[in-house]
């Protein structure tokens, strides 16, 4: 019989725990998933305007009713808030959880490749 010390178990187990998830995924493309920053396809006009207007431009919200919130409806403000746009969204604080509104991964990291690609008006 083989008699194992516990210091060796640990040991053990150290080696053969990231084998098993090495052999798992071959990449962290797999684990996370993959959507990089394309800045020429991620524009204001055909991606992030159309995400503001579907979830944040709403009566009381950001449709420029509450005087509270910034008016997402002009484009000076949304680039001004832009960075604040982008932190919101990743943290899921925006839209808030009572407007029924859910970005998806994708729409949250489009607005993050926007904002870090400049917030251009294009």
């Amino acid at each position: 019989m083989i008699k194992i010390q516990g210091y060796q178990l640990v040991i053990g187990v150290l080696f053969i725990i990231p084998g098993i998830f090495s052999c798992a995924y071959e990449n962290e493309e797999e684990l996370f998933g993959s959507n990089p920053c394309q800045p020429e396809v991620v524009t204001y006009s055909q991606v992030i305007e159309p995400i503001l207007t579907n979830n944040c431009v709403m009566p009381l919200c950001h449709d420029g009713s509450n005087p509270l919130a910034p008016n997402w409806t002009v484009f000076e403000n949304v680039r001004a808030h832009a960075q604040e746009i982008k932190e919101r969204t990743g943290n899921r604080t925006m839209p808030p959880s009572t407007s029924g509104k859910i970005l998806t991964a994708e729409q949250i990291d489009n607005i993050a490749c926007w904002v870090d690609s400049g917030a251009q008006n294009n």
